[in-house]
């Protein structure tokens, strides 16, 4: 009776060690854990869902279906439902609208004119935001330090959001604001907290309520004839800029920063400012390691992609763009900018901005400023990163830097190590932090509406 005992109260502690182990070994079953459980909700019964690629549907007849006006639409699914629970409380995001609704137009609008900068006015402010930021972090007499990328990152995106739209310098205070906003977005998406408590993207929203009065509504962004009101202007660039924005350009800094620093060479060609083959570099960060896992789409109207396939209306796809933007290619896991040299991406199946009319707007913005960031860190430290690099980035790229040139010493060579073991450490708890936060989280997006409104208010 007492062995009987002792394995009953044995066998829940065993079998969570297990899947946490498990998660923390192989990260494509935490990812998969995560998107089964935002997944999973009250759908209405007549909505069907197709993951895509598949047999049917994959290379250029997924990306022709990916660019039809018919797959456009966001839908209310339970998917869908995750997402505007994530950008909380910026629900007037043009991403969590369709292109047929009233105010998308101007929405979409507004973003392209705040993007709307010259090349080399991108490429300044962010020279300028990463100077200011490793003046503000790094000390000069500084030999070595663990830190991970993402506390050099994030402050650097915020600085250039908030410059780019209210062409101001931020203060200390509102640079921290939106770096704890953020932050605090990333870990509930990635599972590694679970708080109903936005106070800190409450607070930010009224930060931009307030610079977007005393800006006179940002004319410059929105127009004068615009009839949206301050609060729906300040939700949007929040949405799209401080909240997007700032969580995307970081995680793309990042993962080129990590994927680059593990081979000489390519550091090599980046110090030396060959700007094209950069570009390749970070074509190939995103193949790899794609912002988003997945991208969800509402099929409006029947698509016929070929003779024999046809996509009915209300269709839920749900697109793995990991796996399709490994299709087609020779060993297709290893990280080789060079592929792209001699094919474009269009040929090579890169979708990491998206096609279509949900194209993102700031792939040209994105690409510019990440490629001035990434060129400032690797040509100011050595990178040194023993750990598993995976998309979800759940560690924050947990490295060592030292600077340029400067041999490694012993001292290097410990932190190296500590960053491994810390990694490994971390990776355990992570598992069983998710383990408990997704369940959490599923749960509240449960309990959004199917109608959750996400039209902005008229004057």
């Amino acid at each position: 009776m007492n062995v009987f005992l002792f394995l009953l109260m044995a066998i829940p502690p065993a079998a969570s060690a297990t899947v946490v182990t498990a998660i923390a070994a192989k990260p494509r079953l935490g990812a998969l854990y995560r998107s089964r459980l935002l997944a999973k909700g009250d759908d209405p019964a007549d909505v069907s869902t197709i993951r895509i690629p598949d047999q049917d549907i994959h290379g250029h007849l997924l990306e022709k279906l990916f660019a039809h006006k018919s797959a456009s639409h966001r839908g209310l699914t339970h998917a869908r439902r995750a997402i505007l629970y994530f950008h909380r409380p910026a629900n007037e995001h043009q991403e969590n609208i369709d292109p047929d609704h009233p105010r998308y137009a101007e929405l979409a609008k507004a973003t392209f004119h705040a993007l709307s900068v010259p090349h080399q006015e991108i490429a300044a402010l962010a020279h300028r935001c990463t100077q200011q930021v490793l003046k503000d972090v790094w000390h000069a007499d500084a030999t070595s330090r663990v830190l991970r990328l993402m506390d050099l990152a994030v402050p650097v995106t915020s600085r250039i959001m908030f410059e780019l739209i209210f062409g101001d310098v931020p203060s200390q205070e509102h640079v921290a604001l939106i770096d704890r906003s953020a932050r605090d977005s990333m870990r509930i998406s990635k599972g590694l907290r679970h708080s109903t408590n936005i106070s800190a993207r409450l607070e930010l929203l009224g930060l931009l309520r307030a610079k977007v009065t005393e800006c006179g509504g940002c004319p410059g962004i929105f127009g004068r004839d615009s009839t949206l009101d301050t609060d729906s202007r300040a939700k949007h660039l929040q949405g799209v800029f401080f909240h997007t924005g700032v969580i995307q350009l970081s995680e793309c800094v990042c993962h080129t920063v990590l994927a680059a620093s593990r081979h000489a060479h390519i550091v090599e060609r980046v110090i030396q400012r060959d700007t094209r083959y950069l570009d390749h570099v970070l074509s190939e960060t995103l193949r790899l390691y794609p912002l988003h896992a997945t991208i969800q789409r509402l099929v409006v109207d029947e698509v016929c992609l070929s003779p024999t396939v046809t996509i009915p209306s209300g269709t839920q796809l749900l697109v793995d763009i990991g796996r399709h933007q490994r299709m087609g290619h020779t060993e297709p896991d290893t990280f080789a900018p060079e592929r792209w040299e001699q094919r474009n991406r269009a040929d090579g199946g890169f979708v990491g901005f998206g096609r279509g009319r949900r194209k993102c707007p700031a792939e040209r913005f994105s690409r510019a400023a990440a490629a001035v960031i990434v060129q400032e860190l690797l040509s100011t430290f050595a990178v040194h990163a023993p750990i598993r690099h995976t998309r979800a980035l759940e560690g924050g790229g947990l490295c060592c830097l030292a600077p340029l040139g400067s041999p490694e010493t012993s001292g290097i060579r410990f932190k190296k190590l500590l960053v491994r073991t810390r990694d490994r450490a971390e990776r355990l708890a992570f598992s069983a932090v998710q383990l408990v936060c997704l369940p959490l989280t599923a749960r509240e997006v449960r309990r959004l509406p199917h109608g959750t409104d996400t039209r902005p208010h008229r004057t």
